[in-house]
């Protein structure tokens, strides 16, 4: 145990986690990579949960990626260990990728005391340094608010289906952490949670009414052990960005826009992963990179047909909603009525 605390002390640990049955993540998550060791000069070990969908070609270009700023990646195959776990797999995937699963797994596969989780649509246009030097006290998590959350404490309306998962899941409104940041109390978490089993046992009681599976379960589970930290370690464009923003922040290609590798909807915030893709294996060239910018304009999100299966998928969701419509909104009405003055 001593060795992994010298360890950590020299070290920062990255955790990215991801399923990649298509073979084009792999490109998303060397990008993530590639920002981080541009802006950061201390020793950065990158722990890439992956499944059986790996390929060698991108194992490689991970590994490269790392290699080219010496830094190191350390490969975890994680597919067989959340089959070994006496869990209902298929149910707690249901409603989000299978690789979200595989960042649960991280207090017992990586010996750390802390660690930062990101997602893969992510530019770290800063030192991470500062991210992990953030004290944690004894917090089980930390992580910044969701933009939804940021709206509300500046007097902006939330939609009235969030505000009803927020009260039915007992996550204050100021309060609701974007999930795809996260730095991660390793030790506590090993010692005080049985992570997939509370979320196993979430999923059983809330399935029905959450919006956002993985980060509302983490929300409920985390509601009262969590740190809250500055907005510049999750930052989504939701307008208004320019180049002068862009510097001292992590940036998160969420909040519903296209992804920059589908089309450019966020211009100066999509410019960083495309600045940090000639960065990778996967874009040695301007050519290559001219090439991977036009094929995305007719990639699946342009171009795609729909299958049996996206049918079947599609009336499953309109299922769900109608369900969720009716049996959710109805009491959320009727207990909004009843705290009206008079009543």
């Amino acid at each position: 145990m001593k060795a992994v605390k010298d360890l950590q002390k020299e070290t920062i640990h990255i955790a990215l986690a991801f399923c990649d049955p298509k073979g084009g993540y792999s490109r998303h998550a060397a990008v993530t990579m590639a920002s981080i060791f541009a802006n950061t000069k201390e020793s950065v070990c990158v722990h890439i949960i992956h499944d059986e969908t790996l390929t060698e070609e991108n194992r490689n270009k991970l590994a490269t990626t790392a290699g080219d700023f010496g830094q190191s990646a350390d490969f975890i195959n994680a597919g067989s260990m959340i089959e070994g776990k006496n869990i209902d797999v298929s149910r707690l995937t249901a409603d989000g990728a299978r690789g979200t699963l595989y960042r649960l797994l991280l207090p017992e596969i990586v010996g750390a005391d802390k660690i930062i989780y990101l997602d893969c649509d992510i530019a770290v246009n800063m030192d991470i340094a500062e991210l992990w030097d953030v004290p944690l006290e004894n917090f089980a998590v930390a992580a910044a608010r969701d933009v939804w959350s940021l709206d509300y404490i500046k007097g902006a309306p939330v939609p009235w289906r969030l505000g009803l998962v927020w009260d039915v899941l007992g996550v204050s409104r100021d309060g609701y952490f974007n999930a795809g940041v996260l730095l991660m109390n390793l030790k506590k978490l090993r010692e005080e949670y049985d992570f997939l089993k509370a979320v196993e046992d979430f999923y059983a009681k809330y399935k029905k009414c959450i919006t956002l599976a993985d980060q509302d379960c983490l929300n409920y589970i985390f509601a009262k052990d969590k740190l809250l930290i500055d907005e510049k370690f999750n930052r989504i464009d939701a307008g208004g960005v320019g180049e002068e923003d862009l510097r001292g922040s992590i940036w998160h290609m969420a909040g519903g826009a296209a992804k920059p590798w589908v089309a450019c909807t966020r211009p100066y915030v999509d410019d960083l992963y495309w600045r940090y893709l000639r960065l990778t294996p996967y874009c040695r060239s301007e050519d290559e990179l001219i090439r991977l910018m036009l094929s995305g304009l007719s990639s699946p999100a342009f171009t795609h047909i729909h299958s049996a299966d996206c049918v079947k998928r599609l009336k499953k969701q309109l299922a769900d909603n109608l369900f969720r419509a009716h049996i959710w909104t109805l009491p959320y009405i009727i207990a909004a009525k009843l705290k009206e003055p008079g009543r």
